[in-house]
């Protein structure tokens, strides 16, 4: 993610950066055609992308259309919110009539019936909040992908009589979503991952293939290196770091089921461990050496704050090399900027000796017409 951060978001300004593109984007050292082609597209894929961007800026918007666009927004907002909190009201007045209601105390096919509206509602929810999200045009990818976080919800609209567009918000967003699933289901499925890679890997030929047969190119080209930063932190920090809290919840204070499940005897998943390590002191003096490492570097809390030091420290480093780089392009900016103001200085000094030079042949040449008589450059003429 940092290395993403740094491709993405470089430190410094972005004058200049088309210029950069241009100039200092192609690499000599490749000789292959195909190579030499795919970078030639994604030369070409920048420039558009740097384009579309200074376009977004530099086209003026008036306050009349700015005020529309923020009425449309809050409306918006409010009614998918208001659709949430709906489905949320529903389906808790529904449960609770559910298991309050004496006739269906007793019936086990009732019991199908709150699953039922519960799927009812999350299939006929996002199609409403896909309507609604199709009268709130946003301007910048970026901000349609958070705006796709925020609402699990983001389709694009579709233009009569062409291709659909591929939707690369929602895709980023069933990517992070199928992610965070397999990183929350994998203490209780261990094989959950490889199944997560077999998924991937089919969904990734099979979507490439209706996106060249079936789809055509979006109308606002989308910045490859900010997307993939934006995909990588909100894959880090909600998702993965989400799911690690959860499941260090589930794992130190959640009781595990009494019916099943390997730990249905104990109080916590936790306690595992130690009967583990119990049963390892019990079995002779080969394995001691694993004991030892669960009670001084798992149970003991110093080699945690240790870890976290080491980390903090990590990234105090990492914030004083982007501090020492940013220094140094600001003094690379202001030697580039020296150098140019010497190179006019001496540009400014040639041109005057320069002139001077001409002013002083110019006065010799008077001078010499002046000191020759003139019946000798009559008579030189004549001759």
């Amino acid at each position: 993610m940092a290395h993403s951060f740094g491709e993405s978001y470089r430190v410094g300004s972005t004058s200049g950066i088309h210029a950069m593109t241009i100039f200092c984007s192609w690499d000599y050292k490749v000789t292959q055609k195909r190579a030499a082609r795919l970078q030639q597209d994604s030369i070409r894929t920048r420039l558009k992308e740097l384009l579309a961007e200074w376009q977004l800026r530099q086209s003026p918007r008036s306050v009349c259309r700015r005020l529309r666009q923020a009425a449309t927004l809050g409306l918006v907002w409010l009614l998918c919110l208001g659709t949430a909190l709906g489905c949320a009201v529903a389906v808790h007045v529904f449960s609770e009539f559910t298991i309050q209601s004496p006739e269906a105390a007793g019936q086990e096919a009732s019991l199908l019936v709150l699953p039922l509206v519960v799927s009812l509602l999350n299939l006929g929810a996002p199609y409403l909040c896909r309507i609604l999200a199709a009268l709130e045009p946003q301007d910048s990818p970026v901000l349609e992908v958070y705006v796709a976080i925020c609402r699990i919800i983001s389709e694009k609209k579709l233009k009569r009589r062409r291709k659909p567009e591929f939707d690369i918000a929602r895709n980023v967003l069933e990517l992070i979503y199928g992610q965070t699933l397999t990183w929350l289901g994998v203490l209780f499925s261990p094989l959950l991952p490889a199944v997560q890679i077999i998924k991937l890997l089919l969904v990734f030929y099979i979507k490439k293939t209706s996106l060249l047969a079936n789809c055509q190119a979006p109308r606002r080209p989308w910045l490859a290196s900010h997307m993939s930063t934006v995909f990588l932190t909100l894959l880090c920090f909600p998702a993965f770091l989400g799911a690690a809290v959860f499941l260090c919840y589930a794992v130190w204070q959640v009781k595990p089921s009494d019916i099943c499940g390997p730990f249905r005897t104990l109080d916590t998943m936790y306690e595992a461990g130690r009967v583990w390590v119990r049963h390892l002191e019990a079995a002779g003096p080969r394995v001691s050496w694993l004991p030892w490492v669960h009670r001084y570097l798992v149970e003991n809390t110093f080699f945690v704050f240790l870890v976290s030091a080491l980390l903090l420290a990590v990234i105090y480093l990492n914030i004083q090399v982007v501090r020492g780089q940013r220094k140094v392009i600001c003094l690379l900016k202001e030697q580039i900027s020296n150098e140019g103001e010497d190179k006019i200085f001496l540009i400014n000094k040639l041109h005057s000796i320069y002139e001077k030079k001409e002013r002083e042949e110019r006065s010799r040449v008077r001078t010499s017409e002046a000191v020759v008589p003139p019946t000798l450059i009559t008579d030189e003429r004549d001759a």
